[in-house]
């Protein structure tokens, strides 16, 4: 399995793939500074996984967005956790306004505005997916 991971300073989308590795679905939104603990009581040692897409926030024009920080907090926590895992950084532009769409389309954004979490899964889940499709 592979997870997908749309980074963020206080929370952090979570999404898995399923076992073959084709379809990426959203999960959860987890506290980002319990995002190691939340990470170790789901997949354990990491064993399982066959590796992580973890956002990488960019701005339009491919400059440095502000997302960057959490994103290497992510990164270096992800490395402790479980070296072994390979990260791998995935363009995350506009998946957040993909994932609101995608919303909107469903008559689900009452729900996403007073649940920002479900969003960031959403977000997740397009950022894991673009992955899969990339790597095949």
């Amino acid at each position: 399995m592979w997870i997908g991971l749309d980074p963020g300073l206080r929370r952090t989308g979570l999404a898995e793939s399923d076992a073959q590795g084709i379809m990426a679905f959203p999960v959860a939104a987890l506290a980002t500074s319990n995002l190691a603990g939340e990470l170790t009581r789901r997949y354990g040692d990491g064993s399982g996984l066959q590796g992580i897409a973890l956002g990488n926030p960019q701005r339009l024009d491919g400059g440095v967005s502000q997302g960057a920080e959490a994103r290497d907090l992510i990164a270096k926590t992800l490395r402790a956790l479980w070296p072994d895992v390979p990260v791998h950084l995935v363009d995350e532009r506009l998946t957040s306004k993909l994932a609101a769409q995608g919303a909107a389309l469903l008559g689900r954004s009452k729900a996403v505005k007073k649940d920002k979490g479900q969003l960031d899964a959403a977000a997740a889940s397009l950022i894991l997916e673009n992955f899969l499709h990339q790597k095949k």
